[in-house]
């Protein structure tokens, strides 16, 4: 069985600079880590740019999937219907089409956990630590 587990998080300073961190495990162990800077954007668009580009990044069937993230803002706008986003429609639009296509390689539903932020959850440490990292860059 293929079973991956991605942790994501997002950065984002006051100059509009932000990061993203994710973690991949494959079958309880680290396979890869990602991260990328970005410039003009917010906290929460790299919390979503950091799930959607672990989406983006399944291209093969597997058998199962977890999204890990600390943002309750993202499990709320993707996959909770009564929440109504005001902002960033766009992206969260796109990144509803991935998941779509996403379960299609994913023979379980993709499960959604929200892990408290800032803990000693390890893998969760390690996204965030990636993501402030590119955010802090000058």
């Amino acid at each position: 069985m293929i079973n991956y587990q991605t942790f994501t998080d997002g950065s984002c300073r006051a100059n509009g600079i932000g990061g993203i961190g994710i973690v991949w495990l494959k079958n309880g162990e680290k396979v890869f880590e990602y991260s990328r800077r970005f410039k003009n954007t917010t906290n929460n668009i790299m919390e979503l740019k950091a799930i959607y580009i672990a989406l983006m990044s399944i291209k093969k069937e597997i058998d199962s999937l977890e999204i890990l993230t600390d943002s309750e803002y993202c499990i709320g706008v993707l996959t909770n219907s009564t929440w109504k986003p005001k902002k960033n429609i766009k992206l969260i639009s796109e990144i509803k089409q991935q998941i779509k296509k996403t379960q299609e390689l994913v023979k379980e539903s993709i499960i959604w956990t929200h892990v408290k932020g800032h803990s000693d959850n390890e893998h969760n440490n390690r996204a965030d630590w990636l993501a402030t990292r590119e955010s802090s860059y000058e």
